[in-house]
């Protein structure tokens, strides 16, 4: 009886041992679990940590060199030296960021990053300069153009002026002009007269002035008659016919004479029949190419 409580502790004592040891496996291989995936776990972090880094530190590159590249292309489109200037510094810019994503990628150290972005700033830099003394090139360069356009819009004032005045002192004049009212007889014969009433026609008559400053050629002479009523008179068969003068005005003339100067004096006559002249102040203006030339006036009775 008593070998068998002993067999029967001995048993139960070896139970023990062997459930202590695989409590302590147990133990140990929970231990093992836990130090095997905290060590997973750091690793994961850790290179989530560094993509988030990387990451940062990409956004940050794009950052400043969007700020970079803002800086300097508010300058373009001012003129065709600084969009080249402007090109050539972006170029420069974008090959510098490539430089830069790539140590970011190899994970270089920070300070070796931050060398390369005061490249970059550096480069900036530099081409702002060039940009300012660029500016002030073009301003100056604007100021003597305008200077000089101004110089030039004067001279052309004054050579126009001068053009005109020799237009003005080349105008042919006529002196002597002779208005004789006539009777036409059944013969055809003129007899001056001198009651409206008598009249059917006036000659005028006038010499026309030599002027050196006037080319030789064919010139027009307008006749503009106007009647006691102040009124221009003209042709029953002719409608209104008006020609321009110097400064532009339309007026309406009465007789056209074509006539060629050859640079020496000429006298010209011109007849204007009307079937009743009525009694008062005659006047008659005489225009060469647009130009007063003289007048005189007739009184008839």
């Amino acid at each position: 009886m008593e070998n068998q409580e002993n067999q029967k502790k001995k048993s139960n004592k070896g139970l023990v041992i062997v459930l202590l040891l695989l409590l302590l496996m147990s133990v140990a291989g929970n231990v093992y679990q836990y130090f095997n995936t905290r060590e997973i776990i750091i690793e994961k972090t850790q290179a989530l940590t560094q993509i988030d880094t990387i990451t940062a530190r990409k956004t940050e590159l794009e950052k400043e060199v969007g700020q970079i590249s803002d800086e300097l292309n508010q300058f373009k489109g001012r003129s065709a030296e600084l969009d080249s200037l402007l090109a050539d510094a972006n170029q420069k810019i974008e090959d510098q960021r490539r430089q830069i994503a790539g140590l970011i990628d190899t994970r270089q150290d920070y300070q070796i990053l931050q060398a390369r972005y005061d490249d970059l700033r550096k480069l900036k830099d530099e081409y702002l300069k060039q940009i300012d003394k660029l500016l002030a090139e073009n301003k100056e360069l604007r100021y003597q153009n305008t200077e000089l356009s101004v110089r030039v819009d004067k001279l052309n004032e004054k050579n126009e002026e001068l053009v005109s005045k020799v237009d003005i002192a080349s105008a042919l004049k006529v002196q002597n002009i002779r208005l004789t009212p006539y009777k036409i007889k059944g013969n055809g014969k003129q007899v001056p007269v001198e009651k409206a009433s008598k009249a059917d026609r006036i000659n005028v008559k006038f010499t026309i002035l030599p002027n050196k400053l006037s080319a030789a050629g064919d010139k027009v002479a307008y006749l503009r008659i106007v009647n006691p009523q102040g009124y221009v008179v003209a042709d029953l068969n002719q409608t209104t016919r008006t020609f321009t003068t110097r400064e532009g005005k339309e007026m309406p003339y009465s007789r056209l004479l074509k006539f060629t100067y050859s640079g020496a004096s000429s006298v010209e006559d011109v007849n204007w029949d009307q079937e009743v002249f009525t009694k008062g102040n005659y006047r008659f203006e005489i225009y060469i190419d647009g130009d007063f030339a003289g007048s005189d006036e007739v009184v008839l009775d």
